[in-house]
């Protein structure tokens, strides 16, 4: 019987592990999958952002450009010299110097007038040793759509220079017919380091398959598709790459997502020989076959569905540190019951055996009975102590989250009553842009308070945070507007000098958090002073290089001795019951600290109160980019 019970109760714990083990790995997959999801929709709708820029960018760039051969088409001069090629040498020289001048004020690479046989007859080049002046182009398409249709456009590498640009030419016409065309080349470069970024790659494909501007140099002139014999041909004809070879480019498609973005594993521009998986996003150009790529790091992704994983991971874990710990209690349950049982047994039996002894013998039963019950109530208490100790620590860490939240949500809740009294005023003074503008800084406020429950949190761990340049006189700027009304209503002095173009290493909405809470506790340290003067400084630090002092001071009454050694912990605080709980300073330590910064407070010798912060100066971190 005994067997076929512990056979029983062996299967049932077989099963039941085997279920856990089926529930975790649909769990995690789930969860990963669903992370994963999220996450790439996330890098796409960013890619269609970047894809709007970048085309907005490109057509600004061509736009320059595209109207400037028409425009010197109708030149006199030019007409003249391609109705006469034999001009006198002053006429020549009179069209180079203006096509000098021209290609001078537009930027271009090079501007020239070419005639009806396709030789180059004028440059803004003819001065210099590779000049196009001689040069026959009437094998490239740009010349043979103008003479066709009035313009052409074309992207090729330069037979004579071997520099790679974009050629825009009109025809030169003289009644109704074309005489020749004005061409003028064009160099991408400024585009591809403006669209340069990190962990990002841009590029602009051809009808060819082949990329014609890439934000990653090695890449330029390879090919996305296979090149057909037909189009090799039509490729050799026009001399469009100068007669370098066009090998493709090493990629895979992966994965397709949707319409217009697909992932693909590219060589790593970062680390040469290896590979990165990247999503593509892609849109077609106005320009026939033409198309624009960007190509984003998943790496954040995997990120992300590595830390669900764990997240499953862990909550199974502790469900099942749970179960073990419930199992281990109930047999410690049993084995107690029955050890008592035995005990029970054992006491009737030793007293039908002591029942003829002394009295003092008796005595001594009855004492250890009373001792055995006071030990037992002992044990109760004791649980009953432990269960209360539990129920107070669960009731202090909610007390801490609600504490926190309605501290920090206070601050944007005064700056959006202020925001909003503006914007009254404005809308009765019938100025409505800046009205506007003040809802748009409440929305954006609102926003924010979505993200301030994350503080608690921060609190009590070091967050990580992308550090950029922070104009430290634009977020002071801001902190002062959230206390306008405050300043105002309370006569506060406020004396700002902080130098212009003082930049440092933050995150902008965290300094903002670090500001506001500063400029809060000024304000309610001076509230009943004589004086109301608060000063705000910035300048380069004397003893750090390479640093900036931030410091606040107020004119109040200071920080008690006692407080301040304790300054920046959580709960300590010198207010009134009711107005405050001390989590300010201690949430501000420890955004500073995740920011690579550190405050320091201290009392003014001639009375009130100076915090002081050194922040990483921003050309720590433009060095730091630039290894």
């Amino acid at each position: 019987m005994r067997a076929k019970l512990r056979t029983s109760i062996t299967s049932k714990r077989f099963w039941g592990w085997a279920a856990a083990a089926v529930l975790y790995f649909g769990a995690a997959a789930a969860a990963a999958e669903f992370t994963w999801d999220r996450a790439i929709d996330a890098l796409a709708e960013a890619g269609e952002h970047r894809l709007d820029l970048y085309a907005a960018s490109l057509k600004s760039e061509l736009n320059r450009f595209e109207t400037t051969p028409s425009i010197v088409a109708r030149q006199d001069s030019v007409r003249a010299l391609l109705a006469a090629p034999h001009a006198p040498p002053e006429s020549l020289h009179a069209v180079n110097a203006y096509l000098e001048a021209v290609n001078r004020d537009t930027g271009s690479l090079a501007t020239y007038v070419i005639d009806r046989e396709g030789s180059v007859i004028a440059a803004s080049n003819w001065n210099q040793a590779r000049s196009f002046i001689g040069t026959n182009v009437s094998y490239r398409p740009y010349f043979k759509d103008a003479l066709a249709s009035g313009t052409g456009r074309f992207f090729g590498i330069g037979t004579n220079t071997g520099m790679p640009g974009l050629y825009f030419a009109s025809a030169v016409r003289d009644a109704g017919a074309a005489t020749g065309a004005v061409a003028v080349k064009i160099s991408v470069d400024a585009l591809e380091s403006a669209w340069r970024m990190p962990d990002e790659a841009a590029m602009v494909v051809d009808g060819n398959g082949v990329i014609v501007i890439s934000t990653v140099p090695g890449w330029k002139f390879t090919s996305m598709r296979p090149i057909t014999a037909q189009r090799q041909r039509a490729i050799e004809a026009s001399q469009q790459y100068a007669g370098r070879a066009v090998d493709p480019l090493p990629y895979r498609r992966v994965d397709e997502w949707s319409r217009t973005a697909w992932l693909g594993r590219f060589p790593d521009w970062r680390a040469p020989g290896r590979g990165a998986e990247y999503l593509v996003v892609s849109r077609p150009l106005p320009e026939a076959g033409d198309s624009l790529m960007v190509l984003q790091g998943i790496a954040g992704a995997y990120r992300q569905e590595h830390l669900a994983v764990a997240f499953v991971t862990g909550a199974f874990l502790i469900a099942a540190l749970y179960g073990l710990y419930a199992g281990q209690r109930r047999r410690t349950i049993a084995e107690k019951l029955k050890s008592q049982d035995a005990l029970r047994r054992a006491n009737d039996q030793l007293e039908l055996t002591v029942a003829q002894r002394t009295a003092a013998l008796t005595a001594a039963n009855e004492r250890m009975q009373r001792e055995i019950l006071e030990r037992e109530s002992t044990e109760q208490r004791l649980r009953d102590s432990q269960q209360e100790v539990v129920h107070a620590g669960k009731l202090a860490v909610l007390g801490q989250m609600a504490a926190g939240l309605t501290h920090e949500i206070n601050q944007p809740l005064v700056a959006i009553r202020t925001l909003c009294d503006n914007a009254r005023t404005f809308f009765e003074r019938d100025q409505p842009a800046q009205a506007i503008s003040n809802l748009a800084r409440i929305a954006r406020l609102v926003e924010s308070m979505a993200v301030l429950t994350s503080e608690l949190k921060a609190f009590a761990r070091k967050p990580d945070v992308e550090r950029v340049a922070v104009s430290l006189g634009e977020v002071v700027a801001h902190a002062r507007l959230m206390y306008e009304t405050r300043i105002r209503d309370e006569a506060v002095r406020l004396d700002v000098n902080i130098p212009p173009g003082t930049m440092v290493c933050a995150e902008s909405s965290q300094l903002q958090q670090v500001i506001v809470n500063l400029l809060g506790n000024a304000l309610d340290a001076i509230r009943d002073a004589e004086q109301r003067i608060i000063r705000i400084e910035a300048a380069p630090s004397d003893r750090h290089p390479g640093r900036v002092l931030f410091t606040i001071e107020d004119s109040g009454s200071g920080i008690a001795p006692e407080v301040l050694a304790h300054l920046f912990e959580p709960f300590v605080t010198t207010k009134p019951r009711g107005q405050g709980l001390g989590l300010g300073l201690a949430i501000t330590s420890r955004i500073l600290e995740g920011l690579g910064a550190k405050i320091q407070g201290a009392n003014r010798e001639d009375g009130g109160a100076r915090f002081s912060i050194e922040f990483a100066a921003a050309t720590s971190l433009r060095a730091e980019h630039g290894r």
